[in-house]
């Protein structure tokens, strides 16, 4: 990693998407690259003063100014239109003048944007190591970089923001150790002299241990509608290959500045909040056997005053045959006793509303979609992807009608993940089985592949699937073929994959995407710029923030729904000791 090439990931988890987004000292742009991959719709404005810093981040960009943003004209920088977010990963301590540059940003930001930026916290434990060994260190970067003009602490940074215009609204310490021998030994004894000197040495230790910190801030001259603060906690009661309903949803919507979010697995914790909070707790595919189980994972919420969410991204009755539920066990209590249900597709909602009216769709979506990978035309072998989950027989007669294509292009490598039924029906000597991956390393896995297939048997319960496969490997670059069930909707017959009717159809489809370079890339790169343009999460956070408060904001109707619904949970909530 270079002076000028670093992706701060702090920086980027709490950057909020937005349209239109200028970094001042971009440098050679690995933080641009990383932030476009979560939010490729945005346009993305760059200055950085040092010129061959620029030339590297030129193609990384949509907009390059090289210069001095010190000395630049406010109209050079917007070409007119104000920006919904800026970005300052590490430069403000760089710049001759804090406040007439924090005045700048508070004019070149729209009225409702956001201000996020990185400063190193002056008040870490080796600043005072080396103050008390009487010196000041200068290296090439880092906390003591010579070129720092400024110096913050929490305290500072947050008075000079409010000089500048603005309102402080999210910060995030960054705890990196750099000497964890030497912070181990001097940190306690200073904590030692800080209380010595009245000093609470909770908050010394905490401020100490501090190396930067991440901030957000809004233009506080230009008041926005009233943002209610939002804590979400999201309890993954069943995480394993849901990373895209849980982690990855918990983590992207913490860009949205108001919100809070605490991510859970297999465990329900209530979270204390300041007065005035929505709160709202997403419980994904909650094991509720009976009403008694319910109420022991949601009473204590309900009883807080949290406003329940059930994640559920399947019909109950399938996974109830997929991990053998007995008969008398409920498929439909998390749905009718949560106050709302998201899921992923409206046949699930329509299924969902019988139970339960207040039902939200939010379709599967990439979290982050990387460049489209070059594959250089004839070069062999190829590789396919298989990765699935419960496709019984179907999967296995597939295997074995794949033969005419193997027969034909016998050096094709088969990647094959979870199924082990469909690998051991492969007709071919050259294939990997692997039972289980991490998500990233699914994906990745996919990216490694030239082709993806996406079977699925029409039958009523298959029907009620999404078509996150097809997401997943479009964003990935992997040209698809799949079956009509569930991805004719998705899947542009030869335009964005191609869709195999029939069991006979499969083979040759896979002939045609081996022999033919270009075919399938011009079906991957459809397939990647659909999901660039339709299907990323960036353009769903809001969406869902949204409907989350427009919940919070109905919650006493709601509530009282639900206790009608549900008259054995208002029992609960009304017995002694509620």
């Amino acid at each position: 990693m270079s002076y000028y090439g670093n992706a701060n990931p702090d920086l980027l988890e709490l950057a909020p998407f937005a349209r239109r987004v200028l970094e001042v000292g971009c440098g050679e742009g690995d933080f641009a690259a990383a932030y476009r991959s979560r939010n490729p719709q945005c346009h993305y404005v760059g200055v950085e003063i040092h010129a061959p810093a620029a030339a590297m981040a030129a193609g990384r960009l949509d907009q390059l100014l090289v210069g001095d943003i010190e000395t630049m004209d406010d109209a050079a920088i917007t070409g007119g239109e104000p920006f919904d977010l800026i970005l300052m990963g590490d430069v403000l301590e760089h710049l001759r003048d804090t406040d007439a540059a924090l005045a700048r940003i508070a004019r070149l930001l729209a009225p409702d944007g956001c201000f996020a930026l990185c400063v190193p916290n002056i008040a870490h434990w080796s600043s005072l190591f080396h103050l008390m060994h009487g010196r000041w260190p200068t290296e090439d970067a880092g906390l003591f970089d010579r070129t720092h003009l400024r110096f913050f602490t929490l305290e500072s940074i947050t008075t000079a923001l409010k000089k500048g215009g603005f309102n402080l609204i999210k910060q995030r310490p960054r705890k990196v150790l750099l000497d964890k021998q030497k912070a181990e030994t001097w940190l306690p004894r200073l904590g030692d002299l800080a209380e010595q000197m009245g000093i609470d040495r909770r908050s010394f230790l905490d401020r100490s241990a501090t190396l930067q910190y991440v901030l957000i801030a809004r233009p506080a001259a230009n008041p926005a509608p009233e943002r209610t603060p939002m804590q979400i906690v999201t309890a993954a009661m069943a995480p394993r290959v849901m990373d895209v309903r849980t982690r990855l949803p918990a983590q992207q919507l913490r860009t949205i500045p108001e919100v809070n979010v605490r991510y859970q697995e297999k465990s329900v914790e209530i979270v204390p909040v300041p007065n005035g909070t929505a709160k709202i707790m997403v419980l994904q595919r909650p094991a509720v056997p009976n009403q008694d189980a319910w109420k022991r994972m949601a009473l204590q919420a309900l009883r807080a005053g949290w406003l329940i969410v059930t994640e559920y991204d399947d019909h109950p009755e399938l996974v109830g045959q997929v991990l053998g539920w007995a008969p008398e066990r409920s498929r439909w209590l998390q749905v009718a006793a949560a106050h709302a249900v998201q899921t992923t597709t409206e046949p699930l909602a329509a299924a969902f509303r019988e139970h339960n009216p207040e039902v939200m769709v939010f379709p599967n979506a990439a979290f982050v979609l990387p460049p489209l990978r070059a594959r250089p035309a004839g070069s062999e072998p190829k590789r396919v992807f298989y990765g699935a989950l419960n496709r019984g027989t179907f999967g296995v007669a597939l295997a074995r009608a794949l033969e005419p294509a193997i027969a034909a292009h016998p050096a094709t490598i088969f990647e094959v993940v979870h199924d082990r039924a469909f690998f051991d029906a492969l007709p071919t000597d050259r294939k990997n089985f692997r039972p289980t991956l991490d998500y990233d390393a699914y994906l990745e896995a996919i990216g490694a592949c030239d082709i993806a297939l996406l079977p699925l048997a029409d039958d009523a319960l298959n029907l009620f699937k999404s078509d996150l496969k097809y997401v997943e490997s479009a964003a990935r670059g992997a040209a698809v073929i799949a079956s009509p069930a569930v991805y004719r909707d998705s899947v542009q017959d030869e335009r964005t994959g191609l869709i195999a009717e029939r069991l006979e159809d499969w083979a040759p489809a896979l002939i045609r995407l081996l022999a033919d370079d270009s075919l399938r890339e011009r079906l991957s790169r459809a397939a990647w710029e659909d999901v660039r343009d339709n299907r990323m999460f960036a353009a769903q956070a809001g969406a869902r923030i949204a409907w989350y408060r427009r919940l919070w904001e109905d919650r006493a109707k709601l509530h009282a729904r639900l206790l009608a619904r549900c008259p054995w949970l208002a029992e609960a909530l009304a017995a002694p000791g509620a």
